[in-house]
Protein backbone atom coordinates (compact mmCIF):
# COMPACT_ATOMS: atom_id res chain seq x y z
CA UNK A 1 0.00 0.00 0.00
CA UNK A 2 1.23 3.70 -0.24
CA UNK A 3 4.22 5.38 1.72
CA UNK A 4 3.73 9.08 1.87
CA UNK A 5 7.69 9.15 2.56
CA UNK A 6 8.81 8.04 -0.68
CA UNK A 7 7.80 9.37 -3.93
CA UNK A 8 6.51 12.28 -2.26
CA UNK A 9 5.10 14.19 -4.86
CA UNK A 10 2.73 11.41 -5.70
CA UNK A 11 0.89 12.53 -2.23
CA UNK A 12 0.67 16.29 -3.63
CA UNK A 13 -1.94 17.63 -5.50
CA UNK A 14 -2.49 17.50 -8.98
CA UNK A 15 -0.20 20.02 -10.09
CA UNK A 16 -1.40 21.02 -13.47
CA UNK A 17 -4.98 19.79 -14.75
CA UNK A 18 -5.05 19.55 -18.21
CA UNK A 19 -7.38 17.86 -20.89
CA UNK A 20 -5.75 15.79 -24.07
CA UNK A 21 -2.10 16.49 -24.87
CA UNK A 22 0.25 14.29 -26.82
CA UNK A 23 2.44 12.26 -24.59
CA UNK A 24 6.18 11.76 -25.11
CA UNK A 25 6.71 8.33 -26.35
CA UNK A 26 9.66 6.05 -25.34
CA UNK A 27 10.13 2.77 -27.32
CA UNK A 28 7.55 1.36 -29.58
CA UNK A 29 3.91 0.97 -28.82
CA UNK A 30 1.63 -2.49 -29.67
CA UNK A 31 0.68 -1.99 -33.26
CA UNK A 32 -3.27 -2.34 -33.47
CA UNK A 33 -3.63 -1.34 -29.77
CA UNK A 34 -6.31 1.47 -29.33
CA UNK A 35 -8.17 2.53 -26.30
CA UNK A 36 -7.63 4.73 -23.23
CA UNK A 37 -6.64 3.62 -19.97
CA UNK A 38 -8.37 5.45 -17.13
CA UNK A 39 -7.55 5.57 -13.14
CA UNK A 40 -8.24 7.74 -10.32
CA UNK A 41 -7.28 8.52 -6.69
CA UNK A 42 -7.04 10.79 -4.06
CA UNK A 43 -5.38 13.80 -5.82
CA UNK A 44 -6.35 16.90 -4.11
CA UNK A 45 -4.46 16.36 -0.06
CA UNK A 46 -4.82 19.51 0.57
CA UNK A 47 -7.05 23.14 0.39
CA UNK A 48 -7.53 25.93 2.15
CA UNK A 49 -4.22 25.22 3.87
CA UNK A 50 -5.56 22.56 5.66
CA UNK A 51 -3.88 18.72 4.57
CA UNK A 52 -6.22 15.85 5.23
CA UNK A 53 -5.02 12.93 7.24
CA UNK A 54 -6.02 10.20 5.71
CA UNK A 55 -5.79 9.84 1.78
CA UNK A 56 -9.62 8.12 1.79
CA UNK A 57 -10.60 11.71 2.15
CA UNK A 58 -9.11 13.31 -0.47
CA UNK A 59 -10.74 14.95 -3.07
CA UNK A 60 -10.50 12.69 -6.48
CA UNK A 61 -8.10 13.08 -9.44
CA UNK A 62 -9.56 11.23 -12.69
CA UNK A 63 -6.09 10.50 -15.67
CA UNK A 64 -6.10 9.24 -18.59
CA UNK A 65 -3.70 7.68 -21.28
CA UNK A 66 -4.95 7.32 -24.99
CA UNK A 67 -3.50 5.12 -27.46
CA UNK A 68 -4.59 5.75 -31.16
CA UNK A 69 -3.57 2.27 -32.47
CA UNK A 70 -0.72 3.81 -34.50
CA UNK A 71 1.98 4.23 -32.21
CA UNK A 72 1.11 7.85 -30.23
CA UNK A 73 -0.72 8.54 -27.39
CA UNK A 74 -2.47 11.41 -25.76
CA UNK A 75 -2.68 11.97 -21.62
CA UNK A 76 -5.22 14.01 -19.56
CA UNK A 77 -5.40 14.77 -16.21
CA UNK A 78 -8.43 16.61 -14.06
CA UNK A 79 -9.57 17.19 -10.47
CA UNK A 80 -12.84 15.33 -10.31
CA UNK A 81 -15.44 18.94 -9.56
CA UNK A 82 -18.15 17.29 -7.43
CA UNK A 83 -21.55 18.62 -5.76
CA UNK A 84 -19.38 18.87 -2.81
CA UNK A 85 -16.00 19.73 -4.30
CA UNK A 86 -17.81 22.69 -5.69
CA UNK A 87 -19.85 23.82 -3.13
CA UNK A 88 -16.53 23.87 -1.13
CA UNK A 89 -14.67 26.25 -3.75
CA UNK A 90 -17.50 29.13 -3.46
CA UNK A 91 -17.42 28.39 0.05
CA UNK A 92 -13.92 28.86 0.55
CA UNK A 93 -13.21 26.23 2.74
CA UNK A 94 -13.66 22.93 3.69
CA UNK A 95 -17.58 21.59 4.41
CA UNK A 96 -17.02 17.90 4.11
CA UNK A 97 -14.54 15.43 6.41
CA UNK A 98 -12.16 16.28 9.36
CA UNK A 99 -11.18 19.54 7.23
CA UNK A 100 -14.66 21.15 8.32
CA UNK A 101 -16.03 22.42 12.35
CA UNK A 102 -16.72 19.74 14.36
CA UNK A 103 -19.86 20.71 14.59
CA UNK A 104 -21.14 20.60 11.21
CA UNK A 105 -19.13 17.30 10.37
CA UNK A 106 -21.22 15.97 13.42
CA UNK A 107 -24.22 17.83 11.28
CA UNK A 108 -23.39 16.33 8.43
CA UNK A 109 -23.67 12.32 9.72
CA UNK A 110 -26.34 13.01 11.35
CA UNK A 111 -28.01 14.37 7.70
CA UNK A 112 -26.21 11.54 6.15
CA UNK A 113 -24.09 14.45 4.08
CA UNK A 114 -21.04 12.83 2.36
CA UNK A 115 -18.73 14.44 -0.26
CA UNK A 116 -18.67 11.92 -3.39
CA UNK A 117 -14.65 12.35 -4.03
CA UNK A 118 -14.73 10.35 -6.53
CA UNK A 119 -11.37 9.06 -5.84
CA UNK A 120 -10.95 5.45 -5.42
CA UNK A 121 -11.78 3.77 -8.82
CA UNK A 122 -12.40 4.50 -12.67
CA UNK A 123 -14.82 2.23 -13.66
CA UNK A 124 -16.72 1.69 -17.91
CA UNK A 125 -19.77 0.10 -18.41
CA UNK A 126 -21.66 0.18 -21.61
CA UNK A 127 -19.00 2.57 -23.01
CA UNK A 128 -19.76 5.08 -19.93
CA UNK A 129 -16.95 6.18 -17.78
CA UNK A 130 -17.80 6.43 -13.85
CA UNK A 131 -15.61 7.64 -11.46
CA UNK A 132 -16.01 5.39 -7.71
CA UNK A 133 -15.66 6.29 -4.28
CA UNK A 134 -17.33 3.11 -2.24
CA UNK A 135 -19.69 5.62 -0.10
CA UNK A 136 -21.84 6.82 -2.69
CA UNK A 137 -23.47 6.62 -5.74
CA UNK A 138 -21.16 6.14 -9.11
CA UNK A 139 -20.79 9.27 -10.60
CA UNK A 140 -20.38 9.76 -14.39
CA UNK A 141 -17.67 11.28 -16.31
CA UNK A 142 -17.63 12.75 -19.73
CA UNK A 143 -14.96 10.46 -21.27
CA UNK A 144 -13.30 12.98 -23.49
CA UNK A 145 -13.33 15.99 -21.17
CA UNK A 146 -13.40 14.15 -17.78
CA UNK A 147 -15.78 17.15 -16.66
CA UNK A 148 -18.34 15.48 -13.97
CA UNK A 149 -21.64 14.78 -16.02
CA UNK A 150 -23.22 13.75 -12.25
CA UNK A 151 -24.57 11.02 -9.73
CA UNK A 152 -26.19 8.02 -11.16
CA UNK A 153 -28.23 5.04 -9.56
CA UNK A 154 -28.80 3.21 -12.68
CA UNK A 155 -32.57 3.78 -12.74
CA UNK A 156 -33.18 3.41 -8.91
CA UNK A 157 -31.33 -0.14 -8.50
CA UNK A 158 -28.50 1.63 -6.36
CA UNK A 159 -29.76 2.42 -3.27
CA UNK A 160 -27.26 4.48 -1.15
CA UNK A 161 -23.53 2.72 -1.99
CA UNK A 162 -21.53 1.56 -5.32
CA UNK A 163 -18.42 -0.26 -4.01
CA UNK A 164 -14.99 0.40 -6.25
CA UNK A 165 -14.94 -3.06 -7.36
CA UNK A 166 -17.33 -3.99 -9.50
CA UNK A 167 -16.56 -7.61 -11.25
CA UNK A 168 -17.37 -8.74 -14.61
CA UNK A 169 -18.25 -12.19 -15.46
CA UNK A 170 -17.70 -12.90 -19.28
CA UNK A 171 -19.93 -15.75 -19.75
CA UNK A 172 -23.05 -13.94 -17.54
CA UNK A 173 -22.37 -11.16 -19.49
CA UNK A 174 -22.97 -9.03 -16.76
CA UNK A 175 -20.22 -6.69 -14.09
CA UNK A 176 -21.96 -7.28 -10.52
CA UNK A 177 -20.97 -4.78 -7.38
CA UNK A 178 -22.47 -4.21 -3.67
CA UNK A 179 -22.95 -1.36 -1.69
CA UNK A 180 -22.36 -1.44 2.10
CA UNK A 181 -25.07 0.56 4.30
CA UNK A 182 -24.87 1.26 7.36
CA UNK A 183 -28.16 1.56 9.89
CA UNK A 184 -29.39 -0.26 12.86
CA UNK A 185 -28.30 -3.30 10.45
CA UNK A 186 -25.73 -2.89 8.35
CA UNK A 187 -26.80 -4.13 5.03
CA UNK A 188 -25.09 -5.45 1.99
CA UNK A 189 -26.99 -4.48 -1.39
CA UNK A 190 -25.92 -6.97 -4.12
CA UNK A 191 -26.69 -5.38 -7.59
CA UNK A 192 -26.36 -7.04 -11.12
CA UNK A 193 -25.57 -4.54 -14.46
CA UNK A 194 -25.91 -6.75 -17.67
CA UNK A 195 -24.33 -5.42 -20.71
CA UNK A 196 -27.56 -5.42 -22.52
CA UNK A 197 -30.87 -4.90 -20.40
CA UNK A 198 -31.44 -2.94 -16.87
CA UNK A 199 -29.59 -2.67 -14.09
CA UNK A 200 -31.04 -4.41 -11.22
CA UNK A 201 -31.27 -5.35 -6.86
CA UNK A 202 -30.62 -8.85 -6.87
CA UNK A 203 -30.75 -8.45 -2.81
CA UNK A 204 -29.95 -7.34 0.08
CA UNK A 205 -28.37 -9.21 2.99
CA UNK A 206 -27.58 -8.38 7.11
CA UNK A 207 -24.31 -8.52 7.87
CA UNK A 208 -23.49 -10.10 10.81
CA UNK A 209 -21.63 -6.89 12.88
CA UNK A 210 -21.25 -3.10 11.39
CA UNK A 211 -17.66 -3.98 9.69
CA UNK A 212 -15.58 -3.00 6.60
CA UNK A 213 -16.14 -4.52 3.18
CA UNK A 214 -14.19 -2.89 0.96
CA UNK A 215 -14.58 -5.54 -2.33
CA UNK A 216 -16.10 -9.13 -3.15
CA UNK A 217 -15.57 -11.80 -5.67
CA UNK A 218 -17.64 -13.57 -8.16
CA UNK A 219 -17.91 -16.81 -9.56
CA UNK A 220 -19.85 -17.91 -12.75
CA UNK A 221 -22.46 -18.91 -10.14
CA UNK A 222 -21.81 -17.11 -6.61
CA UNK A 223 -21.10 -13.64 -5.18
CA UNK A 224 -18.90 -13.94 -1.97
CA UNK A 225 -18.18 -11.07 0.66
CA UNK A 226 -15.46 -12.04 3.55
CA UNK A 227 -16.86 -9.68 6.08
CA UNK A 228 -13.64 -9.25 8.11
CA UNK A 229 -13.34 -8.46 12.33
CA UNK A 230 -13.04 -4.84 11.67
CA UNK A 231 -16.15 -3.41 13.53
CA UNK A 232 -17.47 0.21 13.44
CA UNK A 233 -16.71 2.24 16.82
CA UNK A 234 -20.08 3.86 16.43
CA UNK A 235 -20.17 6.20 18.67
CA UNK A 236 -16.93 7.56 17.61
CA UNK A 237 -17.80 7.90 14.50
CA UNK A 238 -21.39 9.76 15.40
CA UNK A 239 -19.07 12.24 16.77
CA UNK A 240 -16.58 12.48 14.61
CA UNK A 241 -13.55 12.20 16.52
CA UNK A 242 -10.09 10.95 15.13
CA UNK A 243 -9.96 10.42 11.43
CA UNK A 244 -11.58 7.72 9.52
CA UNK A 245 -9.01 5.53 10.28
CA UNK A 246 -9.70 5.25 14.19
CA UNK A 247 -13.35 4.53 13.50
CA UNK A 248 -12.49 0.81 13.44
CA UNK A 249 -11.19 -1.54 16.04
CA UNK A 250 -10.01 -5.35 15.41
CA UNK A 251 -11.91 -7.67 16.93
CA UNK A 252 -10.38 -11.28 16.25
CA UNK A 253 -12.30 -13.16 18.24
CA UNK A 254 -15.16 -12.36 16.02
CA UNK A 255 -13.55 -14.18 13.05
CA UNK A 256 -14.16 -13.77 9.77
CA UNK A 257 -18.06 -14.06 8.16
CA UNK A 258 -18.42 -14.93 4.56
CA UNK A 259 -21.39 -14.63 3.13
CA UNK A 260 -21.92 -16.65 -0.67
CA UNK A 261 -24.47 -15.64 -2.37
CA UNK A 262 -26.28 -17.85 -5.77
CA UNK A 263 -27.01 -15.63 -8.36
CA UNK A 264 -30.01 -18.24 -9.42
CA UNK A 265 -31.50 -17.62 -5.96
CA UNK A 266 -30.22 -14.35 -4.04
CA UNK A 267 -32.64 -15.18 -0.82
CA UNK A 268 -30.35 -18.98 -0.43
CA UNK A 269 -27.13 -17.11 0.46
CA UNK A 270 -25.37 -19.42 3.23
CA UNK A 271 -23.06 -18.04 6.25
CA UNK A 272 -19.85 -19.45 6.85
CA UNK A 273 -17.37 -18.55 10.06
CA UNK A 274 -13.19 -18.69 9.65
CA UNK A 275 -10.43 -17.86 11.23
CA UNK A 276 -9.46 -13.68 11.33
CA UNK A 277 -7.71 -12.03 8.85
CA UNK A 278 -7.95 -8.77 6.67
CA UNK A 279 -8.01 -8.57 2.92
CA UNK A 280 -8.55 -5.42 0.78
CA UNK A 281 -8.53 -7.12 -2.86
CA UNK A 282 -9.56 -10.24 -3.93
CA UNK A 283 -7.52 -11.92 -7.26
CA UNK A 284 -10.20 -13.94 -8.15
CA UNK A 285 -12.88 -17.19 -7.76
CA UNK A 286 -13.63 -20.28 -9.39
CA UNK A 287 -15.87 -23.20 -8.70
CA UNK A 288 -14.51 -27.49 -8.13
CA UNK A 289 -17.33 -29.31 -7.53
CA UNK A 290 -19.06 -28.53 -4.15
CA UNK A 291 -15.99 -26.48 -3.43
CA UNK A 292 -15.31 -22.38 -4.06
CA UNK A 293 -11.68 -21.45 -4.49
CA UNK A 294 -10.96 -17.94 -3.39
CA UNK A 295 -7.61 -16.29 -4.39
CA UNK A 296 -6.71 -13.07 -1.64
CA UNK A 297 -4.11 -10.52 -0.64
CA UNK A 298 -4.24 -11.72 2.89
CA UNK A 299 -3.12 -9.53 5.68
CA UNK A 300 -2.85 -10.52 9.31
CA UNK A 301 -5.11 -8.02 10.51
CA UNK A 302 -6.12 -4.18 9.96
CA UNK A 303 -3.05 -2.13 10.83
CA UNK A 304 -2.95 -2.16 6.92
CA UNK A 305 -5.66 1.14 7.14
CA UNK A 306 -3.47 3.23 9.42
CA UNK A 307 -0.67 2.34 7.73
CA UNK A 308 -1.96 4.64 4.57
CA UNK A 309 -2.04 7.58 6.30
CA UNK A 310 0.77 7.64 8.13
CA UNK A 311 3.10 5.63 6.33
CA UNK A 312 3.74 3.16 9.54
CA UNK A 313 5.14 -0.36 9.26
CA UNK A 314 2.89 -3.34 8.79
CA UNK A 315 3.16 -7.12 8.34
CA UNK A 316 2.88 -6.88 4.37
CA UNK A 317 0.05 -8.95 2.32
CA UNK A 318 0.15 -12.23 0.62
CA UNK A 319 -0.93 -14.08 -2.37
CA UNK A 320 -2.93 -17.00 -0.46
CA UNK A 321 -5.79 -19.46 -1.82
CA UNK A 322 -8.63 -20.34 0.11
CA UNK A 323 -11.03 -23.23 -0.19
CA UNK A 324 -14.52 -23.12 1.29
CA UNK A 325 -16.77 -26.41 1.07
CA UNK A 326 -20.29 -25.29 1.04
CA UNK A 327 -21.50 -28.64 2.20
CA UNK A 328 -19.33 -28.63 5.22
CA UNK A 329 -18.14 -25.12 5.90
CA UNK A 330 -14.49 -26.33 6.46
CA UNK A 331 -12.44 -23.89 5.22
CA UNK A 332 -8.26 -24.02 4.59
CA UNK A 333 -6.33 -21.01 3.09
CA UNK A 334 -2.17 -20.99 2.18
CA UNK A 335 0.26 -19.03 1.45
CA UNK A 336 1.12 -19.39 -2.44
CA UNK A 337 3.77 -16.18 -3.40
CA UNK A 338 5.80 -15.26 -0.47
CA UNK A 339 6.64 -11.42 -1.62
CA UNK A 340 4.63 -8.86 -0.69
CA UNK A 341 2.32 -8.03 -3.41
CA UNK A 342 -1.41 -6.30 -3.32
CA UNK A 343 -3.72 -4.96 -6.53
CA UNK A 344 -4.29 -7.90 -8.31
CA UNK A 345 -5.63 -7.82 -11.71
CA UNK A 346 -6.63 -11.04 -13.65
CA UNK A 347 -7.27 -10.48 -17.58
CA UNK A 348 -11.05 -9.61 -17.71
CA UNK A 349 -12.20 -12.97 -20.01
CA UNK A 350 -11.46 -15.37 -17.26
CA UNK A 351 -12.89 -13.61 -14.11
CA UNK A 352 -14.89 -15.84 -12.34
CA UNK A 353 -13.47 -18.82 -14.12
CA UNK A 354 -10.64 -21.12 -13.31
CA UNK A 355 -7.46 -19.12 -14.93
CA UNK A 356 -3.69 -19.77 -13.10
CA UNK A 357 -2.24 -16.04 -14.16
CA UNK A 358 -3.00 -12.92 -12.10
CA UNK A 359 -0.93 -9.72 -11.67
CA UNK A 360 0.42 -7.64 -8.76
CA UNK A 361 2.11 -4.94 -7.73
CA UNK A 362 4.76 -6.04 -5.57
CA UNK A 363 7.04 -4.80 -3.13
CA UNK A 364 10.24 -6.01 -1.20
CA UNK A 365 12.24 -4.56 1.76
CA UNK A 366 15.79 -5.17 -0.56
CA UNK A 367 14.66 -5.10 -4.28
CA UNK A 368 11.85 -2.15 -3.92
CA UNK A 369 9.16 -2.26 -5.91
CA UNK A 370 8.23 -4.63 -8.85
CA UNK A 371 5.25 -5.80 -10.92
CA UNK A 372 4.23 -9.33 -11.00
CA UNK A 373 2.61 -11.92 -13.09
CA UNK A 374 2.06 -15.07 -10.67
CA UNK A 375 0.83 -18.60 -11.52
CA UNK A 376 -1.42 -19.23 -8.34
CA UNK A 377 -1.29 -22.91 -8.96
CA UNK A 378 2.39 -23.18 -8.84
CA UNK A 379 3.79 -19.88 -6.92
CA UNK A 380 6.13 -19.34 -9.88
CA UNK A 381 6.21 -15.64 -10.71
CA UNK A 382 7.62 -13.11 -13.43
CA UNK A 383 8.89 -9.94 -12.47
CA UNK A 384 9.56 -6.32 -13.69
CA UNK A 385 11.65 -5.15 -10.80
CA UNK A 386 11.85 -1.16 -10.64
CA UNK A 387 13.67 -0.66 -8.13
CA UNK A 388 13.64 2.22 -5.24
CA UNK A 389 13.69 5.15 -7.33
CA UNK A 390 10.23 3.86 -9.86
CA UNK A 391 6.74 3.22 -8.21
CA UNK A 392 4.05 1.28 -10.16
CA UNK A 393 0.35 1.02 -9.73
CA UNK A 394 -1.99 -2.01 -10.60
CA UNK A 395 -1.53 -3.49 -13.51
CA UNK A 396 -4.69 -3.05 -15.84
CA UNK A 397 -4.86 -6.07 -18.45
CA UNK A 398 -5.24 -5.35 -21.96
CA UNK A 399 -6.71 -8.15 -23.78
CA UNK A 400 -4.55 -9.23 -27.02
CA UNK A 401 -7.07 -10.25 -30.19
CA UNK A 402 -6.31 -13.67 -31.01
CA UNK A 403 -4.85 -14.25 -27.61
CA UNK A 404 -5.83 -17.95 -26.69
CA UNK A 405 -2.84 -18.20 -23.64
CA UNK A 406 -4.18 -15.28 -21.62
CA UNK A 407 -1.39 -13.12 -21.83
CA UNK A 408 -2.74 -9.95 -22.21
CA UNK A 409 -0.29 -6.77 -22.52
CA UNK A 410 -0.27 -4.77 -19.20
CA UNK A 411 -0.25 -0.68 -18.45
CA UNK A 412 0.64 0.21 -15.41
CA UNK A 413 1.22 4.20 -14.13
CA UNK A 414 4.92 4.63 -12.46
CA UNK A 415 6.26 7.31 -10.79
CA UNK A 416 9.74 8.18 -11.53
CA UNK A 417 11.57 9.67 -8.27
CA UNK A 418 14.60 10.80 -10.41
CA UNK A 419 13.15 12.87 -12.99
CA UNK A 420 9.55 13.63 -10.59
CA UNK A 421 7.48 12.03 -13.66
CA UNK A 422 4.62 10.14 -14.64
CA UNK A 423 4.50 7.20 -16.81
CA UNK A 424 2.55 4.50 -18.28
CA UNK A 425 4.33 1.66 -18.76
CA UNK A 426 2.72 -0.98 -21.60
CA UNK A 427 4.38 -4.51 -20.96
CA UNK A 428 4.34 -8.18 -22.47
CA UNK A 429 2.03 -10.03 -19.83
CA UNK A 430 3.71 -13.20 -20.83
CA UNK A 431 6.94 -11.47 -20.32
CA UNK A 432 7.21 -9.28 -17.58
CA UNK A 433 11.08 -9.18 -16.74
CA UNK A 434 11.58 -7.87 -20.00
CA UNK A 435 10.61 -4.81 -18.70
CA UNK A 436 8.40 -1.86 -20.74
CA UNK A 437 8.38 -1.80 -24.75
CA UNK A 438 7.22 1.19 -24.18
CA UNK A 439 6.33 4.38 -21.96
CA UNK A 440 4.20 7.28 -22.26
CA UNK A 441 5.64 10.51 -20.02
CA UNK A 442 3.26 12.95 -18.61
CA UNK A 443 5.17 16.29 -18.18
CA UNK A 444 4.70 16.16 -14.38
CA UNK A 445 4.38 13.66 -11.81
CA UNK A 446 0.73 12.36 -11.22
CA UNK A 447 -0.73 11.57 -7.66
CA UNK A 448 -0.98 8.57 -6.51
CA UNK A 449 -4.14 6.37 -8.40
CA UNK A 450 -5.86 3.48 -7.17
CA UNK A 451 -7.84 1.90 -9.32
CA UNK A 452 -8.46 1.94 -12.97
CA UNK A 453 -10.20 0.28 -16.41
CA UNK A 454 -9.53 -0.07 -19.99
CA UNK A 455 -11.63 0.75 -22.74
CA UNK A 456 -11.10 -0.21 -26.35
Amino acid sequence: MSDPRAHASMYENLSRPHGFEPLRVEGQLPEGVAGTLYRSGPGQIERFGHRMSHPFEADGVIMAARLDGNGGALGAARVIESAGYLEEQAAGRYLYGTGAPWGRRVLNTLRGRVKNTGNTRAWTWRGRLFTIMEACKPTELDPDTLEVLGERDFDGAVISAFSAHPHRVARLQTSFNFGLRYGKQTMLDLFALPDNGEPRLLGSFECGWAGLVHDFVVTENHAIFINCPAKLKLARALLQLGDFSSWFGWAPEQGCEIIVVPFADPGAAKRFTVEPFWVWHFVNAFERGDELVIDYCRYADLASLTSLGDGSRIEPPTLHRGTLDLRTGAWRSEQRWERSCEFPRVDSRYEGAEHPHAWFYARDEADGFGLARVDVDTGDADVWELGAQVKPSEPVPVARSGDPDGKPWILSLCHDEQSDHSYVAVLDGGALADGPVAKLWFDQALPETYHGDWVG
